[in-house]
């Protein structure tokens, strides 16, 4: 129930640019240079017109769920995460990439898409933007997930983690966050400052890090769902990553990757990952009996989403069934009795707020709710 891969392509945003069909070579070096890592061979690139985009966003998208689009519009409404029909769900998605899509890299063909008309940009961006600059910055972000992909081979990651959202997410959250680090890294290094000590400024760090320059980028008529994971992997990914890297280097980001973060929870509190002092729940996504859409793992993001941040503190794992005719059960696991009080009443509260009727049961750390979606 993850969002498309594309939504990675939201970093770009983040500096309100554009970009046009370029050769790769620039790219490729200044990517090497900053991640010490030579490409192990070219990366494909094909320019696309605008007018085609729409039909590879669905294509797209159609690769990162593991079942169909019609259903996925199904789950996110079942589950609260969306207000809008479901025949509005795809079109919206669409067209929201549509405006900001400006470039990406395909991890299962292995190529780098670039994109010939510039989009309509918002009034703020369009200001901001200096077309030049930002085609560069695009190139190093989505060449540094092809650097990624041959060296991680992504596309079958990918596949793997289809169907556990939560950890799906969270292994985004590196990849993106290690993109636009690299991004930035560039960038800093064009104005004469080296990324060690730019880091030691926190005032820097907290500006290049904070949500709110991101939000004046996303049409205010965008599902706030659609926004929230457009900007998760960038912003925490990228908090993330910058953890990683004050503990060693580019070099520790092949640690990362060789065992990524396993939930979302790790992504927010990296001082978990790092002290590898919680033990981490598998997920079950055996579907039960009936005509069953999906079984998600949702995670700390998603309860945060829905009840508030310090109502999912201390999450532990999860398992929601979302059924054809509506029904949902979501079991939940908490650190303690106290912890999963707290989130069984938020999310009774939430889901009277919504006007879903259900039935909401503790059980020490675990929370059982049932309900058919309206």
């Amino acid at each position: 129930m993850t969002l498309p891969r594309l939504s990675r392509l939201f970093a770009l945003l983040l500096l309100a640019g554009c970009a046009q069909a370029s050769p790769l070579a620039p790219g490729m070096k200044a990517v090497e240079e900053i991640r010490g890592k030579k490409f192990t061979s070219e990366v494909r690139n094909v320019s696309i017109d605008r007018t085609d985009l729409a039909k590879h966003l669905r294509e797209q998208m159609a690769k990162s769920v593991p079942y169909s689009l019609d259903d996925w519009g199904t789950i996110l409404r079942s589950l609260q995460l969306v207000d809008i029909p479901s025949s509005e769900i795809m079109p919206k998605m669409i067209s929201l990439y549509e405006a900001q899509v400006l470039a990406f890299y395909d991890p299962h063909s292995h190529t780098y898409y670039s994109i010939k008309q510039m989009p309509k940009l918002p009034e703020a961006a369009a200001q901001l933007a200096d077309p030049k600059l930002l085609e560069e910055t695009v190139m190093v972000h989505e060449l540094t997930h092809a650097l990624q992909d041959q060296y991680f081979k992504l596309g079958p990651r990918e596949k793997e983690l289809m169907r556990d959202t939560d950890a799906s997410l969270a292994w985004h959250s590196v990849l993106e966050g290690e993109a636009v680090l690299v991004m930035v890294a560039h960038m800093l290094k064009k104005a004469g400052v080296e990324l060690d000590e730019a880091l030691k400024d926190e005032a820097l760090v907290g500006m290049v890090t904070n949500a709110a320059s991101a939000e004046q980028m996303i049409d205010p008529s965008t599902p706030r769902y659609f926004a929230e994971m457009l900007k998760f992997p960038y912003l925490e990914g990228l908090k993330f990553v910058v953890a990683a890297y004050k503990r060693g280097g580019w070099k520790e980001f092949d640690a990362v990757h060789a065992s990524p973060p396993r939930s979302t929870r790790e992504v927010l509190h990296p001082e978990e990952y790092f002290a590898r002092t919680r033990a981490h729940e598998p997920f079950d996504n055996a579907k039960p009996a009936g005509n069953v859409i999906s079984v998600e793992h949702l995670g700390e993001f998603h309860w945060r989403f829905l009840v508030g941040a310090d109502s999912a503190r201390g999450w532990v794992n999860d398992r929601v069934a979302v059924w054809r005719d509506g029904r949902v059960e979501a079991r939940t696991k908490w650190e303690s009795p106290a912890r999963a009080t707290a989130f069984a009443d938020a999310y009774s509260a939430f889901l009277k707020k919504r006007g879903v009727t259900a039935n909401v049961a503790r059980d020490g750390v675990n929370v059982v709710a049932t309900y058919v979606a309206k």
